[in-house]
């Protein structure tokens, strides 16, 4: 039962993860610095990175595969949902047939 705890662990902190990553990304954007957005884009893989390694700690579990594919499927999973059709991309115009 443990393993499957740690796989819906793994799991939602990919999920947070990509919430996180879109947030500092309209954060950054928003100050339009380099040096700002290096240190939130550091700040984003340290939190991700911490929680996880604490709960490895903090449970005694095994570091396995299955965690990492877990966390990697939910940060791939929100970002295929989140990152439909963009509108700031201008539209191809369809040439009319004669």
């Amino acid at each position: 039962m443990s393993e499957t705890y740690a796989f819906l662990f793994c799991l939602g902190l990919g999920i947070v993860s990509r919430f996180l990553y879109m947030g500092m990304t309209l954060l950054a954007k928003r100050t339009d610095i380099l040096p700002v957005t290096v240190v939130l884009d550091t700040l984003t893989v340290c939190l991700v990175g911490g929680a996880f390694t604490l709960y490895i700690i903090f449970t005694g579990s095994v570091l396995a595969p299955y965690m990492f594919a877990a966390l990697f499927s939910g940060y791939f999973l929100t970002y295929k949902l989140t990152s439909g059709t963009r509108s700031d991309r201008p539209k191809k115009k369809k040439k009319a047939e004669k």
